[in-house]
């Protein structure tokens, strides 16, 4: 499943900051949104929708009336550190429903990105392989340890406070109550540079299993400090066809 996770960002304008949407992605081009093609940006109930404009398109001045009257913007796809890049600002992002700090998820296939609003704080979608600064924030820095309790359509994740002093009694504790311990790595052990997002740790594939999840299916992780809840992320709530 093609998916990207981004947020509204936001840019200094004459009037003071304006929210913005803005990404550079390698799949973009692969997708045909290549650097200088045309695309037209069209707003969407807590999202948009991004469609790439080809030869079959009417002609220039109906499209740009049309995609005007319903709100949208024609964008020239934009370049940046070599890679295709989709910027849009302002009153447009603010037509979505959206605004600063607002986390979006990405669902693309060739020609076509359709963009939605992740609602609720401190959320992620992420897969079987968790990584970011966002687990350092949590509290799963590199070393600790943590027990994972799976159930039917969830898994949740427990950081035990001096984890490691503790071993004997977290071990004990996960096999009386059937969970996994676990401990955040970091990708420095496998010749990564040093870097926060390199923080990460992968869901086992038995627990994965009995979650009732797939490899690759897309997970919705909410969390706190010490606790990090994962569920399968259900597309047609957050507005996906």
């Amino acid at each position: 499943m093609n998916i990207y996770t981004t947020s509204v960002t936001r840019a200094k304008g004459r009037g003071g900051f304006a929210p913005r949407i803005a990404f550079n992605a390698e799949w973009l081009r692969d997708m045909g949104f290549v650097p200088g093609a045309l695309a037209q940006f069209m707003p969407e109930s807590h999202g948009c929708a991004i469609a790439l404009c080809n030869e079959n398109i009417p002609k220039y001045s109906e499209l740009a009336y049309s995609t005007k009257e319903n709100g949208g913007a024609l964008i020239i796809m934009a370049e940046h550190r070599d890679m295709p890049r989709v910027v849009i600002s302002g009153i447009f992002v603010e037509r979505c429903g959206l605004e600063y700090g607002d986390a979006l998820l990405a669902k693309y296939e060739p020609g076509f990105v359709r963009l939605r609003k992740i609602f609720g704080e401190n959320v992620k979608v992420t897969k079987s392989h968790l990584v970011g600064s966002w687990l350092v924030e949590s509290g799963f820095t590199p070393g600790e340890v943590f027990t994972m309790d799976t159930q039917p359509g969830m898994i949740v994740c427990t950081l035990w406070e001096n984890g490691l002093e503790r071993t004997l009694e977290i071990v004990k504790y996960a096999r009386e109550h059937k969970q996994k311990v676990c401990q955040v790595q970091k990708a420095t052990e496998r010749g990564r540079p040093n870097k926060a997002d390199t923080v990460f740790f992968d869901l086992p594939p038995d627990c994965i299993e009995k979650a009732g999840f797939a490899l690759d299916d897309a997970l919705l992780a909410t969390y706190e400090h010490g606790r990090i809840v994962m569920e399968r992320l259900d597309f047609q709530a957050l507005g996906f066809a």
